[in-house]
């Protein structure tokens, strides 16, 4: 329950306009959940709006409407709320009415995905920019996570040769960068937050912007390298990676409380990234 009412909290500070999503959620503890609950549901905000108004959710059952926007989320588009207790048993009690809701919006809007109901900037942003994800070889390989999507029927096509090549990626086809070996890209539509391979940290959700710091760093094994501005988290753990977590990584960090630094730590070492905190 903890995880709805942060993200309740983060989502209306955010449109409020008092802080930027990325930064509320580094400075919660539930970075990792976090960060995918907060934006998913503010691209969903005003679908999220007409179905509570038009159901009137907030009267029967005194929720505050971020509150509700995140639980109303989480049942009919994210992942089926997974929280337990009077909230879960509240929002199974209206899931039909809710359903009914957003299936009425899908109608009168003549659509049939629920990405389609997001305003276009969001359509035209998610269906353009590729989906990047980086392999972490502190847990496994290259040729192994490759392997194992095969398994599940991806389709890979090899090394980009040029940038068009993304262009050409569709449904389960994917391919590796053009300029960083452990970076795999898939279509725009592909979604791995719920995928064994990312929730065991073989794999991490990591723009090819922000793979690019550590990559153009290159330090050798056993270097000393500071990381000045850190999370720490993706490029941290990518610095881990190219030195074989050898050497010496210092992190330097500021978090408000003493939970953020033990979610942090968490976070680290799902990445098999043995910092010294």
């Amino acid at each position: 329950m903890a995880l709805y009412i942060k993200a309740a909290e983060i989502l209306e500070k955010v449109e409020l306009k008092k802080g930027a999503v990325k930064t509320l959620v580094y400075e919660s503890k539930f970075q990792v959940s976090a960060d995918i609950f907060v934006p998913q549901t503010q691209k969903y905000s005003s679908v999220l709006r007409e179905i509570i108004d038009s159901t009137k959710l907030l009267k029967e059952t005194k929720l505050r409407i971020h509150l509700a926007k995140v639980l109303v989320y989480d049942l009919l588009i994210g992942h089926r709320v997974k929280c337990g207790g009077a909230w879960k048993t509240m929002m199974l009690k209206h899931r039909s009415r809710l359903q009914a809701a957003l299936t009425r919006i899908k109608v009168k809007r003549k659509v049939s995905r629920n990405q389609d109901l997001l305003p276009s900037s969001f359509q035209q942003t998610q269906d353009v920019i590729p989906h990047y994800v980086r392999v972490n070889t502190l847990k496994t390989t290259l040729d192994d996570v490759i392997d194992y999507l095969k398994r599940e029927r991806f389709s890979y096509q090899g090394t980009a040769s040029r940038l068009e090549n993304l262009d050409c990626l569709s449904g389960k086809t994917f391919l590796c960068d053009l300029h960083l070996q452990d970076l795999l890209v898939f279509s725009a539509k592909t979604d791995f937050h719920n995928h064994f391979l990312y929730k065991a940290g073989h794999i991490i959700l990591q723009d090819k912007a922000s793979c690019l710091p550590a990559f153009l760093l290159n330090p050798r094994v056993g270097s000393n390298v500071i990381d000045a501005c850190a999370a720490p988290r993706n490029k941290t753990s990518h610095l881990a990676a190219i030195m074989k977590n050898k050497g010496y990584l210092t992190s330097y960090l500021i978090l408000k409380n003493k939970d953020n630094f033990f979610a942090r730590r968490s976070t680290v070492r799902q990445t098999h990234f043995f910092l010294k905190f």
